[in-house]
């Protein structure tokens, strides 16, 4: 039976930073009150290439939506059964940087919204649905930063640029403030206006609650 705990740590592009600095606050805050921890990466199409995919097969990632959904459900389905899976079999806490919502964000936002209910049914065999060992988070802290603020960091400062501007950043917000329910998730206030030392206070509050 599973003993430790899956924290999702959640947020939508150029929210990076605080979620960045909510997973490095939660384990040292946890490993010094005597937790085991272990991290794990998001599985989004960037490790296509430290994964060696991309010289396999032909495949747009990070070009195409549906290619992206399809590879982060395998690089989902890999991180779960051989990290997740057993960390949690040995009483760990696991922290996630983003998972299943970013993946179906992601597709969402770039127009398929089609059978939608088919892209979440994938999305839940690559927890392990259909398995018997389907996982799924104690906790989902979404960090929510202001689609102004996240288009500022994306488009300027990093100079990354999307076709649907601000609309794009605003939409996938609206797809993670709906969807975070799902997912025993809570939303933390993430924007320029608090400190960031007040954003991570109140994300390892939450995590205490759950342990």
């Amino acid at each position: 039976m599973r003993k430790g705990k899956f924290i999702v740590l959640e947020g939508i592009s150029g929210s990076g930073q605080q979620v960045k600095a909510g997973i490095v606050a939660l384990h040292k805050t946890l490993v010094a009150q005597g937790h085991s921890v272990v991290e794990c990466a998001n599985p989004d199409s960037g490790r296509a290439k430290e994964l060696g995919v991309n010289s396999m097969i032909n495949w747009p990632f990070a070009k195409d939506a549906r290619a992206d959904f399809m590879f982060e459900a395998a690089v989902r389905t890999e991180i779960f059964r051989n990290i997740v899976k057993p960390a949690l079999d040995a009483d760990k806490i696991v922290l996630c940087k983003q998972s299943s919502i970013s993946s179906l964000a992601n597709a969402y936002v770039n127009g398929y919204a089609k059978n939608f209910d088919v892209l979440r049914h994938l999305e839940k065999i690559s927890r392990g649905f259909l398995f018997g060992d389907e996982i799924y988070p104690d906790l989902t802290l979404f960090f929510d930063v202001p689609a102004e603020e996240a288009c500022e960091r994306i488009e300027e400062v990093l100079q990354i640029h999307h076709e649907g501007g601000i609309a794009y950043y605003e939409q996938m917000r609206a797809f993670y403030q709906k969807e975070i329910g799902r997912w025993n998730g809570v939303t933390i206030d993430a924007s320029t206006r608090r400190g960031q030392d007040e954003i991570v206070a109140e994300a390892i509050a939450h995590v205490k609650a759950v342990l």
